[in-house]
């Protein structure tokens, strides 16, 4: 693809997820029963890339997917949304990545994963795809793929002007060469915590607010623009690395149904915002209205709002102009 038009490239995963939505999660070794089960297409590569593309944003997704009926379902329905899925790579060898799904009456989940072929996207699957990655407006990259694949990814990434941002979820030990290469990171807070763990920085004694800013601080070291922490219903917290600001969005209250995603969908609607040309912090703006509107719907990617939603709720609200 050439730089004609400013797109979002989402490399990442993209899984059938399997739904059961109960009271209550179980205990180790219960059975909790009277549960309903809803089928829905998500995965974090994926899920960002309807939230990028519902959001306004011309979007490219590249991951890897079976060649079985879930991986079928998946690349007609980002297809549908209007998502570019000329580069995807289908796995003959392995499954499409599926996700077992808690959902509870107060909307919290627990995720369990088998990646599937998510897990096989390999750094020469990715090298054949440089062109667009070099092009890209802005790239984002999640954690359901092999580390590797992901170093390289920044390592082509770095060679054209992109906005590259990094969610490190699920979090596991980030080598500092591929930290080094990123604008924005935007974890949760308990992965920012983990993060600064692994990282080896001192431990943080102090309470959540200023071990957020803290971690942020010593994490903006090496070299990363913005990190961003998700906060949930409190909203986010954005520390700027390179003249040491914080800016606090809080969220709308609403009465959340379904979590899963929400996170996803932040990410998204900031990735399409930020190729807009929208300043960052008016960005997060937009993502953090558009994660409110999601946890009030069931599914991932069907959680997703569109444009006009997402503008139509910041009007009302009237809280969210720069």
């Amino acid at each position: 693809m050439s730089k004609e038009d400013d797109y979002v490239l989402i490399i990442g995963s993209s899984n059938m997820d399997l739904n059961i939505y109960s009271k209550r999660f179980p205990n180790p070794g219960e059975t909790v029963t009277g549960g309903i089960f809803r089928q829905f297409l998500g995965g974090k590569g994926a899920n960002q890339a309807v939230a990028s593309v519902r959001s306004g944003a011309k979007t490219v997704f590249i991951g890897k997917i079976g060649t079985d009926l879930f991986g079928d379902q998946m690349i007609s329905s980002l297809t549908k949304e209007g998502i570019i899925m000329d580069f995807v790579v289908r796995d003959a060898q392995n499954s499409s990545g599926v996700a077992f799904i808690l959902i509870d009456e107060n909307g919290e989940n627990m995720i369990s994963v088998a990646p599937g072929a998510n897990s096989k996207l390999k750094s020469e699957d990715i090298n054949i795809k440089a062109e667009v990655i070099r092009n890209a407006r802005v790239i984002v990259v999640q954690m359901e793929i092999p580390i590797d694949t992901i170093r390289e990814i920044f390592n082509i990434a770095v060679k054209g002007d992109a906005i590259k941002i990094l969610n490190p979820a699920p979090l596991k030990p980030i080598p500092i060469d591929i930290l080094e290469k990123i604008d924005v990171i935007i974890p949760n807070k308990g992965e920012l915590f983990r993060l600064y763990s692994l990282l080896g920085f001192k431990n943080l004694n102090k309470n959540d607010h200023q071990k957020i800013i803290d971690a942020s601080k010593d994490i903006a070291t090496l070299g990363i623009e913005y990190i961003i922490t998700t906060l949930g219903n409190k909203g986010c917290l954005i520390f700027n690395g390179k003249n040491n600001s914080l800016k606090q969005i809080s969220a709308p209250v609403v009465n959340a149904i379904d979590t899963v995603g929400a996170g996803d969908c932040f990410i998204g609607v900031l990735a399409s915002m930020l190729s807009q040309g929208i300043p960052i912090l008016s960005a997060a703006e937009f993502a953090t209205v558009a994660a409110s509107i999601a946890v009030t719907r069931k599914g991932a990617q069907e959680s997703m709002p569109f444009l006009d939603e997402i503008t139509n709720q910041m009007n009302t609200l009237n809280i969210y102009k720069n």
